[in-house]
């Protein structure tokens, strides 16, 4: 277990906007900085991330945490897991605490740290055979060389080879203390039907998978004698950390350089990758022989818009990926096209080829897809008027994803060339299919998200619970984000001498509630509250104690403080905004305009609990009652309407009756 020293180092270190930055490009604007967000259909960027307080938060979605979190999320990885990746990227030495945790605790935390640790076990254990067996080098070193792989791409990587023999791995495995559940887990073990143990990759050469974050997560083993009875490849069954649906195979080590290009070359097979980037080609990354996933498609959203897939020759091949390419235009990706030559794919072509000459070839030969597409179906169609029909609203209804109206119409005048038709029918057409896919009903995935609403005072013509929930969120707001600022606030003595003293809003909202023994009726804003007490005896700055609550354990705490702290760009929500200087707020009009908004937010506090209290009492009189009874109730209900009346004239509202 990570002791909590190291924890604190971890969060100090780690820098929001470098942790986000590894897995969505960012963009500065002013203090924040925006992207698009990975962990929902976002079309423009509505993810903020606050340097300030360590946070980020999207605007539709309403994801929010800290660094941590965000890993946790992006990555579906464990808390522990997602500190260890920070330490490591921080350089930052782990201290184990010594605390002893429940025998769930061991096995909730163990299970996916186990199987990353086989996994990487296992990965050792290939590339020594590989590199430092006779049968390794003789057989799957050589065969790398003859596939004129060099050694740096060989290691950089980490290929490796599994012996031939029945169980070697798996035997090795298990006398290094390595449990069996986790080798059958991860795929590395099998089991004949008669309960005998074999290594599943024996005799092939291995490609390690790994995910976003470097970590191991499966293996492709390629055999290497021909047989009609054995498949080329074996991968890694579906385990707890290996979505194959959510990998791409070099990615790891094609981020950067996707980001810095802004573009990425989408290949079909481990070696097209290991030879696109011998040559050169770093933003490359395969989707293993599998047809494009949703999960696939957001990794590559993330980082770029613009895709360039490498096909080879094969007609038929390339119809049976089309389905998949449409996808990528549906995400609003721009997506071009290369055709290698006949007999052609990524890997044989990058080494048949100079370096030079392979970059020449990927710039000149890009298509755009939606007509690279209109040309291949075209040829299939032929004279035929019915194919060819059928075929002209194919490519319509991928234009109708294309979401710039100038580029739809670029498409809609080279389609009109192409299929000799007039650029009016083709229109046509194009609105009707606009107009049917606008009418579908929604799914429920598809509904739009409401943005949040302004922290601000609310109406006093709500209803009453509601009016008390939002009276209760503008305090905590202020607690929250200028509990530790001064004001200056009048006193009335017992002649009505008036005197000034300063006092630190926290304390303030406290006594204001005290005296008139006032509670929170929402739990999580009451624990807030509590919370917020113990919390500010500790950090008096409003940074720490913000800190604090960003790091919460409760995630309902965190979230809540998050949506409050973050710094919100006009353009998301125009009124919720910082309504005085922060950076200035030494000086009076500053302080004075803390002071009225501290002192108006707990007038309207007060005022929508008295409205509660008096609707309870109206009620009360609508029943028979003993004329003693009713004659207190109708006592206390003047007291209160007197009382909310007074209140209503010091902040100058006029309160419906």
């Amino acid at each position: 277990m990570i002791s909590k020293k190291t924890i604190d180092e971890i969060f100090l270190a780690a820098k929001i906007e470098e942790v986000v930055g590894d897995f969505v490009p960012l963009k500065k604007k002013g203090q924040n900085w925006v992207g698009i967000c990975p962990f929902h259909d976002d079309k423009n960027p509505s993810m903020y991330v606050t340097p300030r307080l360590g946070i980020f938060k999207c605007f539709v979605c309403d994801t929010a945490g800290n660094a941590v979190h965000f890993l946790m999320e992006h990555e579906k990885i464990s808390y522990p897991e997602a500190l260890r990746y920070l330490a490591a990227k921080y350089n930052i030495p782990i201290e184990e605490d010594k605390t002893e945790l429940s025998a769930e605790e061991i096995a909730a935390n163990n299970e996916r740290e186990s199987l990353y640790v086989v996994n990487s076990f296992a990965e050792k254990y290939f590339i020594d055979q590989l590199f430092n067996t006779e049968e390794g080098q003789n057989i799957g070193l050589t065969y790398f060389k003859e596939r004129g792989f060099n050694e740096a791409i060989i290691k950089k990587f980490k290929l490796g080879y599994c012996p031939a023999a029945w169980d070697s791995f798996t035997q090795e495995a298990l006398k290094n203390g390595y449990k069996l559940d986790y080798l059958l887990q991860t795929g590395l073990t099998k089991k004949t039907e008669n309960d005998k143990l074999f290594d599943f990759y024996r005799g092939r050469v291995i490609f390690p998978i790994h995910n976003t974050l470097g970590k191991t997560v499966g293996f492709g083993g390629r055999v290497l004698k021909k047989s009609d009875n054995i498949a080329k490849y074996f991968n890694s069954p579906e385990s707890e950390i290996y979505h194959k649906s959510d990998i791409l195979y070099g990615f790891y080590f094609a981020k950067k350089s996707i980001r810095a290009k802004d573009n990425v070359y989408l290949v079909e097979g481990y070696t097209d990758v290991l030879s696109m980037v011998e040559a050169g080609v770093e933003n490359v990354v395969a989707s293993s022989g599998t047809a494009l996933t949703d999960g696939q498609i957001k990794l590559l959203a993330a980082q770029t818009p613009n895709i360039t897939v490498l096909y080879d020759g094969d007609l038929a091949g390339i119809k049976a990926s089309l389905r998949g390419i449409n996808k990528l235009v549906e995400a609003g990706l721009n997506v071009k096209v290369i055709l290698l030559p006949d007999g052609e794919d990524p890997d044989s072509f990058a080494k048949s080829h100079r370096d030079s000459e392979l970059m020449d070839f990927l710039n000149n030969n890009a298509t755009n897809f939606i007509l690279f597409k209109a040309k291949i179906l075209s040829q299939e169609a032929g004279d035929d008027p019915v194919k060819r029909s059928a075929m002209i609203k194919d490519i319509l209804t991928t234009i109708t994803d294309v979401r710039d109206d100038i580029t739809r119409a670029f498409y809609i005048k080279e389609c009109a060339k192409l299929f000799q038709l007039s650029e009016e029918m083709l229109n046509v057409e194009l609105r009707k299919l606009v107009w049917k896919k606008m009418n579908k009903p929604a799914t429920a995935a598809q509904q739009p998200t409401e943005l949040p609403s302004p922290k601000l005072i609310q109406p006093i013509q709500q209803p009453a619970n509601q009016l008390i929930n939002n009276a209760e969120l503008n305090l905590i707001s202020l607690i929250l984000q200028y509990g530790s600022f001064e004001i200056t606030v009048a006193r009335a003595d017992l002649n009505d001498e008036i005197s000034y003293e300063q006092i630190r809003v926290d304390q303030y909202i406290y006594n204001e509630l005290h005296n008139e023994e006032l509670h929170f009726q929402n739990p999580l804003y009451q624990t807030i509250y509590e919370e917020y007490a113990k919390v500010a005896a500790q950090a008096e700055i409003a940074e720490d104690i913000a800190a604090a609550f960003i790091r919460h354990e409760d995630k309902k705490i965190q979230d809540l403080a998050i949506s409050i702290l973050i710094d919100v760009d006009p353009e998301y929500s125009p009124q919720w905004k910082i309504k005085f200087d922060l950076e200035t707020s030494s000086t009076k009009n500053s302080q004075d305009s803390l002071t009225k908004e501290v002192e108006s937010v707990i007038n309207y506090f007060k005022i929508s609990i008295l409205i509660a209290q008096e609707n309870v009492l109206r009620e009360e009189l609508s029943h028979q009652h003993p004329p003693q009874i009713e004659n207190q109730i109708l006592a206390r209900l003047m007291e209160i309407c007197n009382r909310k009346k007074e209140i209503a004239n010091l902040i100058k509202i006029v309160i419906p009756k």
